[in-house]
């Protein structure tokens, strides 16, 4: 848009990078000597943006580290992989919001502008980072400032301009000195070009630019000894000044930046992954498990990640042979009916100690040429009561999963009594969430495995018809024990009572075997409850 329209734009704004090479240049000089011997005032400004940016950024990047790395928070207990996304978005936030305050608080480049303002005889420059804000002012025809203050404390000026037509525009400038001596060199310019200025309104735009800035920052005209204005005594090193920036071409899109960040976040993310995060979980894992009084269960978890937890694994699994050894010696002093079932019981917890998953296997079958209605349900019923009744509780009603279990009867019953849930350290002191018993923990029962030959407990009786007395049993059992299901047993039972019975006694039988059986393997059956302990679950619920 060329001068003598009649239109002027109040303000345009450029993209630094876009203007004319001899507006950029002449701004680029101006900028970089900071006004000196300029045919204008020039002002530094602050951005709010780069103290912020900075100071956030450095916020975040911390905060990630302390939030990741510490136990102030479980996200250390969570799986590094996970953990290292987490972190590497923490650190390209915080990493942007520094490269961002860095770009702010910088004085500029070939395509920063910087942060300033500038007028001369014909434009009002406004640097932001990467823009450049112009606004003709050559019709000027007065100006004016405002200081501001804050309990005393000054916060920032406002010069205000009045252009012809009733138009006006406004400045903020973040120092009281140069803002007077822009109100002063706008005054001047406007004096200058109206008539009382005389032949100051010729003068080329620079020179005027000079001599009003002299002006701004003397208080008065530089004049000889005879009272006429001596131009020499003006020093402007710029001696040209832009008559209308333009617009050239379009600025090149800065691909570095975001390359950078790709990498960074690639880089960032690996080495936490691989690098920092493992030690540190699996450390902060272990320090959980092992806190005393620590529960099997919890070890068994640290061990069951054989891939992140691999600092500690044999403090653990000693750790862990010590409740198993409690389990041993609390069987063993149970009243004995048969030596082969309490040697095969301390035989399969001595086996477990070296498990990851606790697990055995029991069968129970009915064989023999006795009666087989009801054999499947009597098979079932054996088992059950064996092995006795794990049930789950909730203290939360939202939660999906039990919050702990207790056991009643059989096995499991038994060693909840004689393991039971973990205690406060604190006399006195109670929790919210009853724990589990240690001795629920430390085995369960599940079925033969269908590729198996052998399971853990093989029981296997039959009720064996009595020569020449119709109607009339005896009972024959076996349990076999064994603690590698390809191996030969570790521990044999074998009996055959004389009682005779007819067959609406198979139940009462079959019950009173139950009970020879859990005396013989941990002792007489009892009920446990399960009871409150004290440990977080670092794995989550």
């Amino acid at each position: 848009m060329t001068r003598g329209t009649g239109f002027r734009v109040m303000a345009q704004t450029f993209v630094f990078e876009e203007l004319d090479n001899n507006t950029r240049s002449y701004l680029t000089t101006i900028r970089d000597s900071s006004g000196a011997e300029a045919p204008g005032i020039f002002a530094p400004t602050s951005s709010t943006l780069a103290g912020c940016g900075c100071v956030s950024g450095i916020i975040v990047i911390v905060g990630t580290l302390i939030v990741t790395l510490t136990t102030m928070v479980d996200v250390i207990l969570k799986d590094p992989g996970r953990v290292a996304m987490l972190q590497t978005a923490g650190f390209l936030l915080g990493g942007w919001l520094l490269f961002a305050g860095h770009r702010s608080s910088s004085r500029g480049s070939k395509t920063m502008a910087g942060h300033w303002v500038y007028v001369d005889t014909l434009h009002l420059y406004e640097a932001y980072r990467e823009l450049v804000s112009v606004t003709q002012i050559d019709d000027v025809v007065e100006a004016n400032f405002t200081h501001n203050y804050n309990n005393g404390a000054y916060q920032n000026s406002i010069v205000r301009a009045l252009r012809g037509k009733g138009t006006a525009f406004s400045v903020t400038v973040n120092n009281e000195l140069r803002a007077e001596q822009m109100v002063v060199f706008l005054n001047y310019l406007a004096w200058a070009r109206s008539p009382e200025g005389g032949e100051r309104a010729s003068l080329p735009p620079a020179v005027l630019g000079g001599l009003a800035r002299y002006v701004a920052e003397n208080d008065s005209e530089p004049k000889d000894h005879e009272g006429n204005i001596n131009l020499k005594l003006v020093a402007v090193d710029v001696t040209e000044v832009p008559e209308e920036p333009l617009r050239e071409g379009r600025a090149t899109p800065s691909f570095m930046p975001y390359v950078l960040m790709l990498v960074g976040g690639i880089l960032s993310f690996v080495v936490m992954k691989e690098v920092v995060n493992p030690p540190i979980h699996d450390d902060a894992i272990y320090s959980a498990v092992i806190e005393e009084n620590c529960e099997p269960w919890f070890l068994q978890m640290y061990l069951l990640d054989e891939t992140n937890n691999t600092r500690h694994r044999d403090q653990v699994k000693a750790r862990l042979a010590q409740e198993y050894n409690k389990a041993i010696s609390a069987v063993k002093v149970q009243p004995v009916s048969d030596p082969e079932l309490r040697k095969g019981m301390a035989k399969i917890l001595e086996s477990l100690k070296e498990t990851i998953r606790p697990v055995v296997s029991l069968k129970v079958s009915e064989g023999g040429v006795g009666p087989k209605t009801g054999a499947e349900k009597r098979v079932e019923k054996l088992r059950d009561d064996l092995v006795g009744k794990v049930d789950g509780k909730k203290v939360n009603g939202e939660s999906k999963d039990p919050d702990y279990f207790v056991a009643e009867g059989g096995i499991m019953g038994k060693m909840a009594q004689l393991m039971p849930p973990v205690q406060p350290r604190e006399p006195g002191a109670t929790f919210p969430i009853p724990r589990t018993a240690v001795g629920i923990q430390l085995i369960e029962f599940a079925s033969q495995p269908d590729d198996a030959p052998h399971a853990h407990f093989e029981i296997s009786y039959e009720f064996v018809p009595v020569e020449n007395i119709k109607d009339r049993y005896r009972l024959k059992a076996k349990v076999e024990i064994r603690t590698d299901l390809d191996a030969a047993p570790v521990a044999v039972y074998k009996e055959e009572l004389p009682q005779q019975f007819t067959e609406s006694e198979f139940g009462n039988q079959l019950d009173q075997l139950k009970n020879r059986l859990l005396i013989g393997l941990v002792g007489p059956p009892g009920v446990m409850m399960g009871q409150p302990g004290n440990l977080p679950n670092p794995f989550g619920p």
